[in-house]
């Protein structure tokens, strides 16, 4: 800038000065009323850290010793520090200032005007600036998923930020809507706690209500369930063995089911071109295969249209993950001869669900007979706790020459609403699907001597709905996790 255009703006800056003001020519001093501010005090101290919105606190804190005088609170707000509220501070320049959290951002300062009393002057102070930024608030209940039912439950309460004394309302629903159990206060972390007995086997919801408290509005926690389980035993069925983990109808599948020591495992089995039976549940390969890959122009084909050459050239475990790339699709005999070796590593036995996903009682009647060949003692023609039964989602697979001869434990599914009962001939099991499982229907069939199962039970609330509704085992993908929410 050459020196005269130089002289001429600072000029210019200051005849602005003079009549507007320092405020106008430096927007952060805005309202000081002087440029000579001494902005070395420390920000003003908030009594929370991050305030809730609508939630009353207090700033304080010190300008330094001086004459009494007024001093004001500004807050920032479009460019410009305004004046929210002013008190009289006494020689020491201590001051308090309750304040409301509006916004998620506030931005404060306090301010003290330059006095002249006396002969003396006592220049203007200003503190720096403290934002606050409010904070959302969260309500938890927690507590142990499953319980033996006449129990007791410890519920964890806790709201956050956490505010000492804030009274938390616990609340349960067992059915017939909320009602209050108990009003907690928290302690300086939030937390409060409350214990509750279980009476009978049942699902019982609760939920934490933290009540207003400071301007902070009172807010509803989500609820937490707690199932209280009966004395008897519920079985663990791995679904095509330990599909959570493992690529399902595998080797590994079932190795890990034996290890993680389910009752049963259910298997899908079907024929090949060549008379010979593999582990595969869907009626193609595309979804759990590269058929696609290495048989375009069959990938809808049936499993019966393969030889059991081309099944074991196919990849079934890339496609729930690169660790599982190059794994096959075994044959019923070394099935078998996994779970033989397995049930000898881990000291564990396991009786098989057996489920033809095939088209005739003749099939059935093919499967019954390998599986006889390759393992007579699993087989009894008492019928009674066989380590393998037989299961199909059409009944009349049962229905072959001389099959009320063999013995064997039968298992029907049902999975439609309709008819409400559908079948009249004795089976071993029935298994429902969860979107039709309640108490009322598991009643009907063990009632006519069968025991009850139901799938898929996947997640620990599913699994803890059937066995609080009377259900014999639960058909799951996860053996372990199961196992931990029945109580194993």
């Amino acid at each position: 800038m050459p020196p005269h255009a130089y002289a001429r703006f600072v000029a210019i800056l200051a005849t602005l000065t003079t009549i507007l003001g320092p405020a106008a020519i430096n927007p952060a001093h805005a309202s000081t009323g002087a440029a000579s501010a001494d902005l070395s005090v420390a920000a003003p101290s908030a009594s929370v850290s991050r305030p809730i919105l609508g939630e009353s606190f207090t700033l304080s804190g010190s300008l330094g010793a001086s004459v009494s005088r007024v001093v004001r609170l500004e807050r920032y707000h479009d460019g410009a520090w305004l004046p929210v509220q002013k008190q009289t501070a006494a020689t020491s320049g201590h001051y308090s200032f309750g304040v409301t959290q509006s916004s998620w951002r506030t931005r404060w300062r306090v301010l003290a005007p330059g006095v002249e009393r006396q002969g003396q002057s006592w220049p203007m102070r200003v503190t720096e600036p403290r934002t606050l930024f409010g904070q959302p608030q969260a309500v938890t209940t927690s507590m142990a998923r499953s319980v033996r039912a006449g129990s007791a439950v410890r519920i964890n309460l806790f709201a956050a930020p956490a505010r000492p004394g804030r009274v938390l309302t616990l609340q349960r629903d067992s059915g017939d809507g909320w009602e209050n159990v108990a009003n907690l206060t928290t302690g300086a972390t939030g937390h409060a706690t409350y214990v509750f007995r279980t009476r009978e086997v049942a699902k019982t919801r609760f939920r934490t209500v933290a009540r207003a408290h400071q301007g902070a509005p009172a807010f509803v926690g989500s609820s937490a369930a707690v199932y209280a389980l009966g004395g008897r035993p519920v079985g663990v069925m791995a679904w095509r063995g330990d599909s959570g983990s493992y690529p399902e109808n595998t080797l590994d599948a079932f190795r890990s089911a034996v290890r993680e020591r389910a009752d049963f495992i259910e298997m899908d089995f079907q024929p090949t071109a060549d008379g010979e039976w593999v582990l595969v549940h869907d009626g193609d390969f595309r979804r759990t295969t590269d058929v696609e890959a290495r048989f375009p122009e069959r990938r809808t084909a049936s499993p019966r249209e393969f030889t059991l050459a081309e099944v074991q050239s196919l990849d079934a475990g890339s496609w729930m993950g690169p660790q599982f790339r190059g794994v096959r699709v075994p044959t019923i005999e070394e099935t078998f001869d996994a779970i033989d070796a397995a049930e000898r590593l881990h000291g564990h036995r396991v009786r098989l669900v057996v489920e033809l996903k095939g088209e005739s009682a003749a099939e059935m009647r093919a499967l019954y007979r390998k599986v006889v060949s390759l393992r007579p003692d699993w087989v009894s023609r008492k019928g009674h706790g066989d380590k393998a039964i037989f299961m199909s989602f059409d009944a009349s697979h049962f229905d072959f020459p001389g099959a009320e001869r063999t013995g064997m434990e039968t298992v029907a599914v049902k999975d439609e609403p309709d008819p409400a009962d559908l079948y009249d001939q004795d089976f071993t099991q029935v298994h429902i699907h969860t979107r039709l499982l309640e108490a009322a229907l598991v009643d009907r069939y063990r009632g006519k001597g069968a025991e009850v199962g139901t799938w898929p039970a996947v997640g620990t609330a599913s699994v803890l709905r059937a066995a609080v509704a009377g259900v014999d085992y639960v058909t799951t993908d996860d053996v372990a996790g199961a196992r931990r929410a029945l109580l194993h």
